[in-house]
């Protein structure tokens, strides 16, 4: 199974650029960058780093067919596709609504993702159509619920799926599965989870609790059901605010945490990517995604969850 780190988007130029030497040097597979305008161009850091390695692949982890016209995602999107053949991949999402004027989008946003993601296809049809040329390249729709892993069958050759959780792994094989028998169009998933390595459980990075929450906080009652909760568990996570917590709150709520994501020690860890793992005999899972709390100490730790998933 392969492993694919996010980089931290707030990371200095200089410092993006030592952390995909060192994810390099310890045998990480795929770097994926993620788009968070203002603060944040993926294509941009892409451009940057993808010539200082030739052995890292790097993916947009993820962007938003709304952050940028489709002519102009299609075409920065083929241009990384030709120059860096086969070491460039397209993820695309919802993204972030905040930072869309768009009325409609905020409304609708899946709907309005699935009319965008059509018109990127007949975009791609028409220019291999008139220029034979077909030179798009790998697209991951990343997304949790049903509906996200349903279009992704259809559209994409990868699934991102927004959560490490067995019951959320589980689901999306069986639904590629069977999609896949109706379509005879296979994808495949790859896992991404927020992660932290600690040993206090008392240290809960606030960034990867206001991930947590928020996933937890979108998913339906039936996935938080698949996941053990009981309802007044259910109940606590739809009162959790949409808003930026500015501290972890306390009690068994902050679960969620290492429900989603990885949270724990060096060996909890390990023991569960060894679970997740196993998914990879039956090839739809080739690859893992962490979102690392970096710390600059741990660069020993994550070459040994590398080298142990191997």
């Amino acid at each position: 199974m392969e492993i694919g780190l996010s980089i931290p988007i707030k990371m200095s130029a200089d410092e993006k650029e030592q952390y995909i030497y060192k994810a390099q040097s310890i045998g990480v597979n795929n770097i994926w960058i993620g788009d968070n305008p203002p603060i944040n161009n993926a294509f941009l850091d892409i451009g940057r780093l993808i010539s200082k390695t030739e052995t890292l692949n790097f993916w947009t982890g993820i962007t938003s067919p709304f952050y940028y016209s489709l002519e102009v995602l299609f075409s920065l999107s083929v241009w990384f596709a030709r120059n860096y053949p086969n070491r460039f991949g397209l993820g695309l999402g919802i993204g972030n609504v905040n930072v869309v004027e768009n009325t409609e989008f905020k409304n609708k946003p899946f709907s309005s993702f699935k009319m965008e993601i059509e018109k990127l296809d007949d975009i791609t049809k028409i220019r291999k159509k008139q220029t034979g040329e077909d030179d798009f390249p790998l697209l991951a729709i990343g997304g949790l619920g049903n509906k996200m892993i349903s279009f992704a069958t259809k559209k994409a050759d990868y699934l991102l799926l927004n959560s490490v959780s067995e019951f959320d792994i589980e689901r999306a094989v069986e639904m590629v599965n069977r999609a896949s028998n109706v379509n005879g169009k296979k994808i495949e998933v790859i896992p991404y989870g927020m992660m932290q390595i600690t040993s206090s459980k008392q240290d809960v990075s606030l960034t990867m609790w206001n991930i947590a929450k928020d996933i937890a906080k979108g998913c339906s009652t039936a996935i938080l059901r698949s996941h053990g909760y009981s309802a007044k568990r259910i109940e606590q996570i739809r009162g959790l605010s949409w808003e930026r917590y500015k501290k972890v709150p306390q009690g068994e709520i902050i679960e969620i945490v290492n429900d989603f994501g990885f949270y724990g020690s060096l060996e909890e860890i390990k023991g569960r990517l060894k679970k997740i793992e196993q998914h990879q005999n039956n090839s739809l899972v080739p690859q893992i995604v962490l979102g690392w709390m970096h710390n600059d100490d741990q660069w020993d730790d994550i070459k040994e969850l590398v080298k142990n998933v191997r």
